[in-house]
């Protein structure tokens, strides 16, 4: 028995069917047949990116007597492909990259079908209407439809970027984790916890340049780290707890937080890790919170604000934007030591009686 589906995202005039758990697409000609049935006419399989895009622009022509020509339409999910194989998209960092093909796909899915025409400011608010409970996520998707459309214009393959006005969602600010459920990670009995949170906390880098660093980045007791994201070069000495956690020196080549095979663990993993490690204590955390933490302990320390920035590789004006959640109590309270109250002014020895 075949079933009527109306899929989301699919071009106007196109419905899909579903027979013995296989879909099939049809195009609505506008005219019926002799029994007074809508004629349909079959599309090619939705996959077959040219396929379907070149059939549908042809029978949306004779639809509406423009033409009789087949002539090529392009939907979201080309533009995605050319943009993903163009010089433009390879010219960016490593990181970007795969932050964009995981939106890309996930826009793909919704819309792809979709000719780039069709889609309008109201298409991408509808889109990320379905992320409203997930802020970080949505702004993702956010800026991948205003970079894919960017170039798309540029291309001419586009007059209009519907995602150029939309504001951001407001983003849920980073939590820095508790003390206490840092100095548990640093004597947890899963090394790839104490190593991890180590990292994060006495390093004060992102998880993926964390994942990234090997034994030789460590020379003469300082590592260095060149940022994936910023590019920034950084020398930061080993605090004498971080060497006790990673331990001897195996092989130079091997990361510090390696995988039984010797190879790098992703991000996403080490995330899982942590997380999994904070709920058996009874917080949700994310890992970027350790960043705010080591900040905040720099700055509490007594750092300046570019003695930390040296450390986290952050701007200035940064860094003051991840102290705000640091302990004012301790902060207080160190101040309060440092106060000296007015004295009183000794009367002159000299003063004749």
């Amino acid at each position: 028995m075949a079933t009527r589906l109306k899929a989301r995202g699919l071009p106007p005039h196109v419905k899909c069917v579903t027979t013995k758990g296989k879909r099939y697409y049809y195009f609505d000609t506008g005219r019926q047949k002799p029994n007074g049935k809508k004629l349909l006419k079959r599309l090619p399989d939705i996959k077959d990116k040219a396929g379907f895009g070149g059939s549908y622009a042809g029978f949306l022509a004779h639809r509406s007597r423009l033409s009789v020509e087949p002539i090529s339409v392009m939907t979201v999910a080309m533009m995605i492909d050319r943009y993903q194989k163009s010089p433009d998209f390879n010219r960016l960092a490593a990181n970007t990259r795969d932050q964009y093909n995981i939106y890309l796909a996930a826009i793909e899915r919704a819309i792809g079908v979709a000719p780039v025409g069709d889609v309008t400011r109201s298409t991408v608010h509808d889109l990320l209407d379905t992320m409203a409970d997930r802020p970080g996520a949505a702004n993702a998707t956010l800026r991948t439809t205003r970079a894919l459309w960017t170039w798309g214009k540029k291309r001419e393959l586009v007059s209009i970027n519907p995602a150029s006005e939309i504001d951001l969602h407001a983003a849920k600010d980073y939590e820095p984790w508790p003390e206490h459920l840092v100095a548990e990670a640093f004597e947890d009995e899963d090394r790839r916890v104490r190593v991890a949170v180590g990292l994060l906390y006495f390093t004060a880098q992102r998880i993926g340049d964390v994942c990234r660093l090997r034994w030789f980045d460590i020379r003469g007791g300082v590592l260095f780290v060149t940022q994936q994201k910023t590019k920034k070069q950084l020398e930061i000495p080993i605090h004498p707890r971080l060497e006790l956690i990673l331990g001897g020196r195996p092989n130079e080549d091997r990361p510090l937080l390696p995988r039984a095979d010797g190879g790098h663990y992703d991000p996403e993993t080490v995330r899982g890790v942590l997380q999994t490690f904070a709920a058996r204590h009874g917080h949700k955390v994310v890992p970027h919170g350790l960043r705010k933490n080591a900040v905040n302990s720099l700055l509490e320390a007594g750092c300046s604000a570019a003695e930390t920035a040296a450390v986290s590789g952050q701007s200035l004006t940064l860094v003051e934007h991840y102290a705000k959640r640091r302990a004012t109590g301790k902060l207080a309270a160190s101040a309060m030591g440092k106060l000296k109250g007015p004295e009183r002014e000794q009367e002159n020895s000299g003063k004749l009686s």
